[in-house]
């Protein structure tokens, strides 16, 4: 990959507070733009909370697990910022990129001792995150002036952003207009080539269908299965879960397969190998992305990696109808979208997918062709290596 960009002799340092490795989006995200980054010639040191026993293939940057004893969240972070802080001043960093507040908060504290370049990658923030882990935050009004406060600063300190989605990036530049110039767009990406020809399907075998992801509430998990009761009911398919969860919607989900009796339609994996998890993507006959139509979503965007690696695999797809969403794919070009919240929309889309193998055949192929020609991994660090290269040069 040439870009015309040479990092040789800089020293930059990539913070997340977050387990590095994981099994989540952000984990092959993370991995994807620290190859780029160290392919242009830096000299990156990761910071993050150690990670949780996931494999990445060998890697050329220095990773610094930065072990936080504290259950506390909030505490937690602000213990991670003044260490990461301290890691700085040590480090001496040119450029550090980072992924949320508290980090940007330890880049501010070092940019005060030593001229830094900085860059905020910024996914998701505190503001609009924290009520779906900690549902009471939202009547914390005083807290949510404050976090609102430290985010807009935050964005306005920061030389260069980048963001997952033009939703998001919408979002970003209405609370800080000033960030529209240096706000860039990086989509998630796959790469065709991981993801073998399909093996033939098992004769009298079920039809199988494929959520990856984190099995969180909010993502949809739980109107995918009350779709999936309904499809139950016209064909006899096997549903397979595959992604990290809590204890609590573990819980949370078993009651849930319980009740509406599907529990033997149901395959629950929890967390797969990035190896494991093509495997499954391959050999599934639909994938599906039940996103909720809530105001995260709607609003603040996002730019799911179960997408992008479900269409590099020519899997025939069914997703929510979302703005972020049709960045991605194309209804009924690339994928069927669910026009209502309802799960009988979604179970009527898978339907329609298992008694029309032609249509499912045709959507499949044009979604990967799609991430052929300008969605793969190497088409978005093009993109972060030309920012980086405007952006911070000189």
């Amino acid at each position: 990959m040439s870009t015309g960009l040479c990092l040789k002799g800089v020293r930059l340092a990539y913070a997340a507070f977050e387990p590095f490795p994981n099994a989540k989006g952000s984990g092959t995200r993370m991995a994807r733009l620290l190859e780029a980054l160290v392919g242009a010639g830096a000299d990156v040191t990761l910071f993050t909370l150690p990670g949780r026993h996931v494999t990445l293939p060998l890697n050329r940057w220095r990773h610094v697990p930065l072990q936080i004893i504290e259950s506390n969240f909030l505490r937690r972070g602000e213990a991670f910022r003044e260490r990461l802080a301290r890691e700085f001043m040590t480090l001496r960093p040119d450029v550090i990129h980072y992924r949320g507040l508290f980090e940007a908060q330890a880049a501010a504290a070092y940019a005060r001792h030593a001229p830094v370049r900085r860059v905020f990658e910024v996914n998701g923030l505190f503001s609009v995150e924290l009520d779906y882990h900690y549902p009471h935050v939202a009547d914390a009004l005083e807290f949510q002036r404050k976090l609102r406060a430290l985010e807009l600063r935050a964005l306005g300190e920061a030389d260069l952003l980048f963001t997952q989605s033009d939703t998001t990036r919408r979002y970003l530049v209405g609370r800080a207009p000033d960030i529209e110039t240096r706000c860039i767009v990086l989509p998630n990406a796959a790469e065709p080539s991981d993801y073998a020809e399909r093996a033939r399907p098992r004769q009298g075998a079920p039809p199988r269908l494929l959520y990856a992801g984190t099995l969180a509430p909010w993502l949809g998990v739980l109107e995918l299965l009350m779709a999936l009761r309904r499809v139950v009911r016209r064909a006899p398919v096997l549903l397979t879960l595959a992604g990290p969860m809590r204890q609590s919607w573990q819980k949370q989900l078993d009651r849930v397969l319980r009740k509406l009796d599907i529990v033997l339609h149901v395959r629950v994996l929890g967390p797969v190998t990035r190896q494991a998890l093509t495997g499954h993507i391959a050999e599934s006959d639909i994938c599906v992305a039940p996103l909720r139509r809530d105001a995260r979503n709607l609003r603040q965007g996002c730019s799911p990696l179960k997408l992008f690696e479900y269409m590099a695999a020519g899997r025939p797809i069914v997703s929510t109808d979302l703005p972020c969403v049709r960045e991605i794919v194309e209804h009924e070009r690339s994928a069927l979208l669910a026009t209502s919240a309802r799960p009988s929309a979604l179970a009527e889309s898978i339907l329609r997918l298992l008694e029309n193998p032609e249509l499912a055949r045709e959507l499949g192929e044009a979604a990967r062709d799609r991430v052929r020609a300008s969605a793969t991994w190497a088409h978005r660090q093009r993109v972060l290596l030309d920012a980086y290269s405007r952006h911070l040069s000189g």
